[in-house]
């Protein structure tokens, strides 16, 4: 006779697992979870041995480049533990609501720390002051000197000589008076024919773009019978007429379909002005691209 309970048990056998019968990955996942997880670790960032020295002035807007961009943006200047002249480059866009980010940081030589410094003297970004106290430190760190004494601007003095130089100008008229930064600037027409003209008078700084090569812009030694223009060669030659000596260079830019260009004249005893007088002498809508510290058309 057969057992009738044999169903029940063999049904019980199977439903009972062995603990060690159980599958490989099952144990391998159950040991990963009963042991701890490494932390990673913080990698602390490396100290920031920059020194600041000085910084342009937040400026932006629209501003027509390959495109309109709208931002904001201004630079450091100053050195690194090892020496280094540096500049460094922030931008913001407003529009984002962020605060500034840095776009780059970059070792500059000498030469090219003080063009920096005079494009943004040009732009208005910089102060005269600021600047000569900046490349002081720069040049002295550099081991670099200059014969040329150092410039902080006209005094009332030689304000009150320039002034008249150009009241004297009667081929000139409607003129406006103004200086910033160390220029004097002069604003007038011409008597006849209407043309706007400006000229610009300063004293050469210590490490002037004068005694250098500017990317981008010709140089040309000239007579004042070759300029052009009869306005701009009255100024020329009543500048030979007051002066010891009067040197002309015709400064063109070479990048431009325009051909903008700016007569620069180095005069020697200008009266009541010592040393060395730098007048800029060009059409009223070429000299707003041109940077009379660092003698380019980059604006």
């Amino acid at each position: 006779m057969k057992n009738p309970f044999k169903i029940f048990r063999s049904s019980r056998k199977k439903e009972e697992t062995p603990e060690q019968e159980k599958p490989i990955e099952a144990k391998e996942a159950l040991s990963q979870q009963a042991e701890p997880q490494p932390q990673p670790v913080e990698e602390k960032a490396p100290a920031d041995d920059f020194t600041e020295w000085c910084r342009s002035q937040v400026h932006g807007g629209i501003e027509r480049r390959e495109r309109n961009d709208i931002f904001e943006e201004y630079s450091v200047y100053g050195t690194d533990s090892q020496g280094q002249l540096i500049c460094r480059r922030w931008h913001r866009y407003p529009e984002h609501e962020r605060d500034f980010d840095l776009s780059y940081s970059r070792i500059l030589s000498f030469d090219e720390f003080n063009r920096r410094l005079l494009s943004e003297l040009d732009q208005g970004n910089l102060k005269l002051s600021v600047y000569n106290e900046c490349i002081g430190k720069a040049a002295a760190l550099s081991q670099i000197q200059s014969a040329n004494p150092p410039y902080d601007g006209f005094t009332e003095d030689e304000d009150s000589a320039l002034k008249s130089f150009c009241k004297a100008l009667d081929t000139l008229t409607d003129k406006e008076y103004r200086r910033a930064d160390g220029v004097f600037y002069c604003s007038c027409r011409s008597v006849v024919g209407d043309e706007l003209l400006g000229v610009r008078f300063r004293k050469p700084l210590p490490y002037d773009a004068l005694y250098a090569d500017v990317p981008g812009v010709g140089r040309k030694s000239v007579e004042g019978y070759d300029i052009d223009s009869l306005w701009i060669m009255g100024v020329a030659n009543r500048l030979g007429e007051c002066c010891q000596r009067r040197r002309i260079t015709l400064l063109t830019s070479e990048w431009s379909l325009h051909k903008e260009s700016v007569f620069l004249m180095t005069v020697e005893g200008f009266p009541a002005i010592d040393g060395t007088l730098l007048v800029a002498v060009a059409d009223e809508a070429a000299l707003p691209r041109f940077g009379f510290y660092s003698l380019d058309f980059s604006q």
